[in-house]
């Protein structure tokens, strides 16, 4: 008798791990492109550039940055003075960002490399989905604030 039962749990094993190993649902063929399934779309993401300085194109991190087309792109201060970012080719004034805060959004439109800056530290620059940090503009302040 014993002999049966694990011949019977054997065989109840075997079919199960079969239908588990043809497992799987089936996809119904997509018509437009031949029978594949079609990839996700992609959606644009958020992305938060930290302030975490007030001179050089190392006061902002990740610098530079990359952002996809559709992207929203916000600073954070993390620094203990506020900052004013404004996009270099004019499509946002993100407004001054107190230390702890986060800035206005705005949309990347442009797979091009745009630069921003901060307007209260002539050194702080940076750059969406350009190959470099921008070189920061040679310091016009005379007690050197805002400077590398």
């Amino acid at each position: 008798m014993r002999s049966h039962v694990v011949v019977g749990v054997a065989a109840a094993a075997a079919v199960a791990l079969g239908l588990w190993s043809c497992g799987g649902g089936t996809t119904a063929p997509s018509p437009s492109n031949g029978g594949n399934t079609p990839p996700p779309a992609s959606i644009p993401s958020a992305v938060t550039i930290n302030i975490v300085g007030s001179a050089g194109n190392q006061a902002f991190k990740p610098n530079p940055v990359a952002a996809a087309v559709g992207a929203t792109v916000m600073f954070k201060n993390d620094d203990t003075t506020t900052h004013h970012i404004v996009m270099d080719d004019g499509s946002a004034d993100l407004g001054e960002v107190a230390p702890g805060s986060t800035s206005r959004t705005t949309t990347v439109r442009t797979s091009s490399a745009t630069n921003f800056h901060c307007t209260l530290h002539s050194s702080m620059v940076g750059s969406l989905n350009a190959q470099t940090a921008p070189t920061p503009p040679p310091c016009t302040d005379p007690y050197g604030y805002g400077c590398d």
